[in-house]
């Protein structure tokens, strides 16, 4: 038998280790008895690797030979911007004379796979570890996560084209980001479990557990060109609550302090010589780590995606994050000097522009994605009872069903009471007739991968927003609102800053009665990162306190993919006749971890009506039974969330 990302407790830490996918032999407990395993706690710890022994968690393909790691240049404070083929052939490693030394490439947050139309173009045939296996190195590839989300070839995909292009590339270990769960706990699970290499994450656990969440990893331990390294993935408190498609009550977080200085000491005990913090934390938790904990030499993160690197004080130790998309590239010397545990490090940003060659076998799968999107554009996604009116006439004018349905799937997602969606992100610009929906309707309406702020706004701002919003009426403008959580009148014959008809902004959802805006209390609002900026008018966001800032929080093309997966898994389990006392009952024991759709229902004592009828009710369109053939779809209407007086007076005469 073999190891194959198993891991065990190791008691005295109460966090889990690592092991290799391949036979570890005797030493390895889980290879020669599962009693044994029970008793002997181990991490995943390889010794020096002979030529026969792959590596744990390495690519498939092997180096050759006759390819022996190598020197890098000599170490220098400098950070240079220089391109990969301007790197010099390293002069060959030395393992038993005056130093030894290493060469690592990180990089972090990368969404396209293909090049991008302004220098510098990127693209992930470019940014490939063998064009530096090519120059004679050797190098430990690292990444920092934030990969199978957002870009638009992943709404469609999923992030499943990440998987061999990062395998192609030559990773050979990764810490999680945030967008990595976009798509759900069980998608990220599954992508990572066809990784060539591990996933990592020591401080976050399933709660009530020792278990990493997610099936991560803790640490990695390995000889690597003579040199013994570990590697412990850590991540922030911050962007955890922002997780729209996992439960994050079943989240346990450890703080990345504590959580570091004991995997630190676990992987110093298991031999390690230089010590990384693998991490996906904004910088100033970054500069934390590495102020806090003296024993990482080095700390590469992620999240943000701008690029810096430098010393950090009191302790010398290097950080580093590697910009995003495939458009640069850190490359790190160490040399440990003869006799010496303290490494000497030095940086440079590697720039990945048009003049970078593209690696052939990693452009030939990039093709492969590009041709693949065009064909998945008819793939059928969901079905709709209504049309729904994507027409800048009326979204850009009135409460449209279209607006409303995004709205509220958004709004769930995001965790907020209330969203305000300005109209110019639905693009499509035509009604799409009830019937089957394909991918194609929805990349027409969101083709923008927008991110979301949640903002904390007292009821005047919201109104002040409100205002901004129909100032242009009757102009055909894009900050016109659809909204969710919410429902107000206008007078257009009134003054701009003047039109909301005091005393008609309610919070509002389906089931519940209206509930008049508090003008001092303060709410939960979604918004575009766009909006939250002050751009289209909106500059009272700028006023409001940012809980959830536009990189953490949910994608809004993501959150619609997200609804429909989740009405195809609530379709296959009637088929399968997979009942419980209810349906809120049902989906809450099967998808635990899909917070958007929990929202749409209370606790099972809550109701007394038949489940369907709950579901339906609760979720005002969002899921609605089909009357002849039972399953699922959604079926938004216009509701009276956005009311012109003007209108209502014309109506009523």
């Amino acid at each position: 038998p073999s190891c194959r990302g198993s891991a065990v407790l190791v008691p005295q830490l109460s966090y889990l280790c690592i092991l290799g996918r391949t036979n570890m032999g005797a030493g390895c407990s889980r290879c020669t008895s599962t009693e044994a395993a029970q008793a002997q706690p181990i991490v995943h710890v390889k010794p020096s690797a002979g030529p026969e022994e792959p590596a744990p968690w390495a690519p498939t393909k092997q180096l050759d030979e006759d390819e022996t790691p190598a020197s890098p240049a000599p170490a220098a404070t400098l950070v240079v911007p220089r391109k990969p083929d301007q790197m010099p052939k390293p002069e060959s490693t030395v393992y038993g004379g005056s130093s030894r030394k290493i060469t690592i490439l990180h990089f972090n947050d990368v969404y396209n796979i293909e090049e991008q139309a302004r220098e510098p173009k990127g693209g992930a045939a470019r940014l490939c570890a063998k064009e530096y296996r090519d120059n004679g190195a050797n190098p430990l590839v690292l990444f920092s996560g934030d990969c199978y989300n957002p870009s638009l070839m992943s709404t469609i995909t999923l992030g499943k084209q990440m998987v061999p292009v990062l395998n192609e590339i030559g990773v050979n270990v990764a810490c999680i980001g945030n967008h990595d769960f976009d798509y759900g706990l069980e998608n990220l699970m599954k992508l990572n479990s066809q990784c060539k290499f591990p996933w990592l994450m020591a401080n976050v656990t399933e709660r009530g557990t020792d278990l990493p969440y997610a099936g991560a990893g803790t640490i990695w331990v390995e000889d690597w060109n003579g040199i013994k390294v570990g590697v412990v993935g850590l991540v922030e408190e911050e962007w955890l609550e922002t997780l729209g498609a996992v439960n994050v009550d079943e989240m346990e977080y450890h703080d990345f302090i504590e959580v570091g200085r004991e995997m630190a000491r676990l992987m110093k005990a298991k031999g390690a010589e230089l010590l990384i913090a693998l991490t996906h934390m904004r910088e100033p938790n970054d500069r934390k780590l590495a102020a806090e904990v003296p024993e990482f030499h080095l700390v590469l993160g992620g999240h943000d995606h701008h690029y810096v690197s430098g010393f950090i004080e009191p302790h010398n130790n290097l950080m580093v994050k590697s910009g995003t998309d495939f458009r640069d590239l850190s490359l790190i010397e160490v040399e440990f000097p003869f006799g010496s545990s303290d490494p000497k490090m030095s940086v440079e940003r590697m720039v990945i522009d048009s003049s970078v060659p593209e690696d052939t076998a990693t452009k030939a799968i990039v093709d492969e994605y590009m041709k693949l999107m065009g064909e998945k554009m008819d793939e059928e996604i969901g079905e709709t009872l209504e049309p729904l009116d994507g027409r800048f006439q009326t979204v850009r004018n009135r409460e449209s069903n279209l607006g409303n349905f995004v709205a509220d799937v958004w709004r769930k997602s995001a965790n907020a009471e209330i969203a305000i969606l300005n109209s110019g992100s639905l693009r499509s610009d035509m009604i799409h007739p009830e019937g089957v929906l394909k991918a194609k309707d929805f990349v027409s309406i969101l083709p923008m991968i927008d991110n979301t702020a949640v903002l904390e706004c007292t009821g005047a701002q919201v109104v002040v927003a409100l205002e901004n919003g129909v100032s242009q009426w009757p102009k055909l403008e894009g900050r016109f609102p659809q909204v969710s959580g919410l429902k107000f009148k206008f007078d257009p014959s009134k003054p701009p800053g003047q039109r909301i008809v005091p005393g008609s902004v309610y919070l509002w959802e389906f089931d519940h009665d209206p509930e008049p805006l508090d003008m001092e209390r303060k709410y939960k609002v979604a918004v575009k990162e766009y909006l939250a900026q002050g751009k289209d008018g909106f500059n009272i966001f700028l006023d409001c306190k940012t809980l959830v800032d536009g990189e953490s929080g949910v994608i809004l093309p993501s959150t619609i993919k997200c609804h429909f997966i989740q009405l195809r898994v609530l379709n296959k389990w009637d088929e399968k006749k997979i009942y419980t006392r209810s349906l809120t009952a049902r989906w809450l024991k099967k998808v635990k971890s899909v917070k958007s759709m929990q929202s749409l229902v209370d606790a099972e004592s809550k109701f007394t009506r038949t489940s369907t009828q709950y579901y339906q009710e609760r979720s005002h369109g969002l899921a609605v039974p089909h009357p002849d053939q039972g399953h699922y779809c959604i079926g938004p209407k216009v509701e009276g969330r956005i009311i012109n007086i003007l209108e209502e007076v014309e109506d009523f005469v």
